[in-house]
């Protein structure tokens, strides 16, 4: 059964608790990465704040919706890129005041936001003038909603993607490829982000795998989170969904047993090996059960390969968002979609595939 948000009497709202089961959670209170790795469950990222206008994307009744579906996270994606690091704009104080809407929005409905930073090129470049800008915005984000439950929370990036720095071709200055830097940026934030007040001194920060995949966590510098009881690690796979390429980490066939169900269990062993060795705990930032790049994959295979690392997944607790809310659902028209969508000339009932996965759902 889902769990429900519980409002006390008015004398008593500061003491608001979310009941799960046996459980009782008051998110007042600081949350351990282990009760909130239990409480994100499964969800979807979105893509309101990859936009100049996100007022116009979303509603109070999407996130009604969200929950009312039986997902409890959603994954606030957020461009970096779209301020030009003048973080007194008009645009960016818009940016702050939708955020807040949404992040109180999902609040009241009980579904977990988790707000996540993107700017490819300042991940690319890692010049000094982008680290200062992606400290300044966190700082921003955080001193705004500093107040809020600890229900929300802050992956402090969304992906470290392509290396190619567009400004100066310096490639080789990547966060991605330059892990001293990725831990230099992320130990000045988390820093950052825990003097702003409020809640923030304790509320869960989810590091950003240095290479997307489970595999690159060890990279993160333990003395960043050894300190820190409200960590957690954000990792992905499939971000673009499976394939059909041999010898590729994400091949999958059929029903998977032609190795793509052992690249499953490898990617899953990867963060658990992790979690094991390190102590601490992850989250999966971003999947989707199709091959969103060149259609390979038939429907069947889709719900076959989203039955299976949804299970997977289930089997180790490990809490998961989809890419992407917008895929299965109509914001602006708020409405679930259904039928066939064309993607990559595939034709795909995403909605039967979402069905498929629900039933699967912790």
């Amino acid at each position: 059964m889902f769990g429900s948000l519980v409002l006390l009497p008015s004398a008593f709202l500061l003491f608001m608790v979310f009941i799960t089961g046996e459980t009782v959670m008051n998110v007042n209170n600081p949350i351990s990465p282990k009760e909130y790795q239990a409480k994100i469950r499964a969800g979807f990222s979105t893509n309101w704040f990859k936009s100049k206008s996100p007022q116009k994307k979303y509603s109070e009744q999407n996130i009604i919706d969200v929950h009312e579906k039986g997902f409890r996270n959603l994954r606030l994606r957020c461009r970096a890129d779209l301020y030009s690091y003048n973080y007194s704009a008009v645009n960016f104080t818009w940016f702050l005041g939708n955020l807040t809407t949404v992040v109180d929005y999902c609040l009241k409905h009980d579904v977990i936001p988790i707000i996540s930073w993107i700017h490819h090129q300042a991940e690319a470049c890692a010049m000094k003038e982008d680290f200062i800008a992606y400290v300044d915005l966190w700082t921003a984000v955080a001193k705004q909603l500093k107040d809020k439950d600890y229900r929300l929370s802050f992956n402090l990036f969304t992906e470290l993607g392509k290396d190619t720095c567009k400004r100066n071709n310096k490639s080789s200055e990547s966060l991605r490829k330059k892990t001293h830097k990725y831990n230099i940026w992320t130990r000045n934030v988390t820093k950052a982000i825990r003097k702003t007040g409020g809640n923030n001194a304790q509320r869960i920060l989810i590091l950003g795998s240095p290479g997307k995949t489970a595999k690159d966590l060890s990279k993160i510098d333990k003395k960043i989170y050894k300190n820190d009881s409200y960590m957690m690690a954000e990792w992905h796979i499939y971000a673009s969904g499976p394939n059909k390429v041999l010898g590729s980490k994400k091949y999958w066939s059929d029903n998977g047993t032609s190795g793509g169900r052992n690249n499953v269990k490898t990617a899953i062993k990867q963060a658990t090996d992790y979690t094991k060795k390190y102590d601490l705990l992850t989250y999966l930032g971003a999947w989707m059960p199709q091959d969103n790049e060149n259609g390979s994959i038939t429907e069947s295979e889709a719900i076959n390969f989203a039955r299976f690392f949804v299970a997977e997944l289930g089997k180790v607790n490990i809490p998961w968002s989809f890419n992407v809310l917008d895929r299965y659902y109509n914001t602006t028209n708020k409405t679930w979609l259904t039928g066939y969508q064309e993607i990559q000339k595939r034709k795909l009932n995403m909605s039967m595939i979402l069905d498929n996965i629900r039933e699967l759902m912790p």
